[in-house]
Order: structure tokens, then sequence, then C-alpha cells
């Protein structure tokens, strides 16, 4: 069956080859959008300026001394305490891969425990760079 058929008399094959184009310029491609750059990513990072306040946002709300060891509902626990540097920097080395475990963790790459465990209110892309480029300075307790 032709398609000519099927249309009315005044649309010609013009008005066919038009839509197919729009059609064509919509499609989906599957290349993969560049995350943006952080634009207050600090070139040296600070402990008490950058990461601190980070932690302090997203992290303590389970890892601090108030929820230390303390049973969450979905059976979890704050096993760190975050508040306490000495604590918090023995969680800044690599452990059994490329990554720190506190990097590993709230990268949630494979192989590390997932943070936030729910999956909520973590660091954004740009406060994991943070945290990485202050791990990957040695982590001082600048």
């Amino acid at each position: 069956m032709k398609v000519l058929t099927l249309l009315p008399r005044p649309v010609g094959l013009g008005v066919i080859l038009s839509g197919l184009a729009l059609l064509a310029a919509c499609s989906y491609t599957h290349e993969s959008i560049p995350e943006p750059a952080c634009p207050s990513t600090p070139v040296s990072v600070s402990y008490k300026t950058d990461v601190l306040p980070i932690l302090q946002d997203d992290c303590y709300r389970c890892h601090s001394a108030a929820n230390y060891n303390k049973t969450f509902p979905d059976g979890s626990n704050g096993t760190l305490n975050m508040e306490s540097f000495a604590a918090l920097s023995t969680w800044t080395h690599p452990i059994g891969g490329a990554e720190s475990y506190i990097v590993g963790s709230i990268r949630q790459l494979p192989g590390y425990n997932k943070m936030p465990f729910d999956g909520k209110n973590g660091p954004d892309a740009c406060e994991i760079a943070i945290i990485k480029a202050w791990v990957d300075a040695g982590a001082p307790n600048n």
C-alpha cells in the first residue's frame, strides 16, 4: 500500500520528507554528556574550611558521637565517628582497592560500603571531588 494514498491529497512528498528530517533531528544519541566542572573546587583543599562542612552537612546524621554504634531502623549503624579527625583519618587510606574507604564509599564504587546507605542526602559530585582532592593530598589536618 502506498503511503501517499493514506494521506489527504494536498500532502506531498516534501511534507513527508520534512517530517522525517525533523524526527531524525530529535533522535536519541548515545553520546555521554560530560559532567560540568565544579567551579568552587579549591586548588588547595583544607580539611577545616572545605571538607569538614561537607561531612557535617552530609555525614554527621549517622557518623557523629551521638550516633556512634547506634542501630538505625534499616539495621545499619554508625560505626565511624567523623567528628574525630583521628578516627576519620584511618579511613582516608586505600583499603583493598584503588580508592580510600571514604572516597570509594561516597562514590559508591563496587567493593565499598555505599554511603550514604539510603542513597539520600549524600555529597554531590563537586563535594566528592573536594573530598577526593583532600585525600589525594594526604588528608592533612589543616
